[in-house]
Parts: C-alpha cells; structure tokens; sequence
C-alpha cells in the first residue's frame, strides 16, 4: 500500500531513479498538505529516506 504524501523533514533524502541524483532535506516543510514535490528527469523523485541493507 502506498505511503500518504507528506511534507519533506529534515534528513529525509530523495533519488532519482534516472540519473542517481539525490536531495538531502536540511530544513523540513512545515506545510501540512504535504505540499513539496521533487521531480527529476521528468518523474517524481523517490523517497529513499530509510534505505535497505545492502550486503556486499
């Protein structure tokens, strides 16, 4: 199920699945609405905020 959309915090981190460009919130949102949006590449950029371990 997906997740609501919600405001950026501080410390959240965006991708792009294109070209691997990433964003670092370093001053969260304060709207409610959720109202930022990043895009990239002309797609939204994903939350990768919580990244998976990665076992080499």
């Amino acid at each position: 199920m997906p997740l609501e959309p919600h405001s950026p915090e501080t410390g959240d981190m965006y991708r792009c699945e294109k070209c691997n460009m990433e964003i670092h919130v370093t001053k969260g949102c304060e709207c409610e609405e959720g109202c930022a949006a990043f895009t990239c590449c002309g797609q939204p950029m994903k939350d990768v905020t919580s990244l998976p371990v990665q076992n080499p």
